[in-house]
């Protein structure tokens, strides 16, 4: 307790990677955790896959940027709100006042009836300023009809570069999986619990989010960055950190002409639903109890808005494109660098709900440090790209070796062999030789010398795999040798190993992307028809829902 005290206290005087990185001659229990999580990070693919994220990254946006958020109004956004970075993913929201986002969680209807639309309804008042935005000249649609009967999509730019906070895998889900964990147990404290059905959450979450930018983090952070489906990211001030391109009113669909008089229990995103319905869709008559099973097709992404939405956010599996976002790999905060048990219970997803008071402030410091001490911007290795080097070269590899179809021990050595040639003196064999060289192919020079979680995690996953190639390459009995590489891949567990292969032109690789998907979806995600990808039935992968 008393060490944890003393964490705590250091934690503001010193850098976060002195408390975050394990000594340089032991490994990290959780490296490949670790790896994963830089290899994931702002990829839509891997974090719907590790969707617990207990991560925290500075992340920049440079100016110019351009972002989208639909509402019911054709004036420009001021004060608090959220933008998304894919146009397709804000028009869902673009709706008539009263109207629900088609097939999407319910929300605040409370909220929703006052302000309307995507982020419009999640406004906080008292931060709107008076120096409102003037809007892009000449690109206000006209008032001849009644706002409140559409729905408008805004496109922004970003009037400087952005310095946002990153949470790693599908933060923005409002899930009892663990997906907001590293929001509500870390920087807020654990002061929501864990109890779906109360409203009004995410605008909690704004509010408090924005309160520690401008309060405890003097300003050095203009918003948070999260994913769902898609990325997103709550900006606390649009009128300071946006210029208005243009707002455009978008098509209305049948189900927007129908409002709220279906559909009155919908809102904004953000509020009230009801328990026990998985789909998250309109359904009629008394509220079933939650059994944990999707009633239906496992999500509710039919229809025209989903079908565009969902093929533009599965366009960004492996990127978000574009440089629109870097990631400071450098300096991060992570709960997988701690002596902290993230796994209880056998469980395959990492939760923060049982760390204790003091591990929750030793974790809460580092980020405010990680944030008072460095910036998006500092020079550093792109350790996403090494990542990316690795996976490409072994995944195939890996996935073959274990996978049984080899048939003699002796291929199976000829095929080692090819792997680690290049890093094999044959002048003087050596294993640990051949391990260091092979572990180090992909490490810029002096990178461990230098110290940082990265570059050790790298290393350490690296070394893992050379390791049990060479050891391979000397087992005598195959079925001993398949199941070593077998552990390896359970081991790695990375996510490139459930990619969907082969999927047509209209076909996108399903996984579940809250709110959408089934178990099946995440066990053995498959190519499906883009007009309609979560038809199937089954158990809802998500369960009952957050707020």
């Amino acid at each position: 307790m008393r060490s944890l005290l003393l964490l705590l206290l250091l934690g503001i005087l010193v850098p976060s990677s002195a408390l975050s990185t394990a000594p340089n001659n032991v490994p990290n229990k959780n490296a490949n955790h670790i790896f994963n999580v830089i290899q994931d990070s702002m990829r839509q693919w891997g974090s719907s896959l590790h969707h617990n994220g207990v991560s925290f990254f500075l992340a920049g946006v440079p100016a110019g940027t351009q972002f989208y958020h639909g509402n019911s109004k054709a004036s420009p956004v001021n004060g608090t709100e959220w933008l998304a970075f894919e146009p397709e993913h804000a028009m869902v929201f673009a709706r008539p006042r009263r109207s629900p986002p088609p097939h999407l969680p319910p929300d605040d209807a409370g909220i929703e009836r006052q302000d309307g639309g995507h982020g419009e309804l999640r406004k906080r008042k008292h931060h709107d300023s008076d120096e409102k935005h003037p809007g892009p000249p000449g690109d206000h649609p006209s008032k001849a009809f009644d706002e409140n009967q559409a729905g408008y999509l805004h496109t922004y730019a970003a009037a400087k570069d952005l310095r946002l906070l990153y949470l790693d895998g599908m933060s923005a889900a409002k899930t009892s999986k663990g997906t907001l964990d590293s929001q509500d147990v870390v920087l807020f404290n654990d002061s929501f619990g864990d109890h779906p059905g109360q409203g009004g959450q995410e605008s909690e979450r704004a509010r408090l989010a924005c309160k520690m930018a401008d309060n405890e983090w003097k300003g050095r952070i203009d918003g948070v960055l999260r994913m769902e489906a898609g990325f997103e990211i709550i900006l606390c001030h649009f009128e300071r950190d946006l210029t208005p391109v243009r707002i455009t009113q978008v098509k209305q669909h049948p189900e927007e002409r129908r409002g709220h008089q279906d559909n009155c229990k919908y809102g904004g995103r953000d509020g009230s639903r009801e328990e026990g319905d998985g789909k998250h869709h309109n359904s009629h008559g008394p509220k079933k109890e939650e059994d944990g099973k999707g009633h239906g097709p496992g999500g509710p992404a039919n229809g025209p808005n989903s079908s565009r939405w969902m093929r533009a956010i599965t366009a960004r599996y492996n990127g978000i494109g574009g440089n629109r976002v870097s990631l400071n790999f450098n300096h991060f905060v992570t709960a997988f660098s701690h002596n902290i048990d993230l796994f209880q219970d056998n469980s395959t997803l990492p939760r923060l709900t049982s760390i204790s008071p003091e591990e929750r402030a030793v974790l809460r410091a580092e980020v405010t440090n990680l944030i008072m001490t460095h910036h998006p911007a500092d020079a550093c290795e792109d350790w996403q790209a090494i990542t990316d080097m690795i996976v490409t070269r072994y995944s195939k590899e890996l996935s073959y070796f274990a996978s049984g179809s080899i048939d003699t021990i002796e291929r199976l050595h000829s095929e080692i062999e090819r792997i680690l040639s290049p890093f094999i003196d044959y002048s003087e064999r050596d294993d640990v030789s051949e391990v260091e060289r092979c572990a180090t192919q992909f490490l810029p020079p002096f990178s461990l010398e230098n110290g940082g979680i990265a570059a050790h995690t790298v290393y350490d996953v690296a070394r893992r795999i050379c390791s049990a190639l060479v050891e391979v390459g000397k087992e005598q009995d195959l079925k001993s040798a398949v199941q070593v590489v077998q552990n390896l891949v359970d081991y790695l567990d990375w996510a490139t190993w459930k990619e969907c292969r082969g999927c047509a032109a209209n076909e996108i690789c399903v996984v579940p992307i809250w709110p959408m998907g089934t178990v099946q979806d995440y066990n053995s995600p498959e190519c499906k028809d883009a007009s309609n990808p979560y038809a199937r039935g089954g158990d809802n992968y998500w369960g009952v829902m957050q707020h």
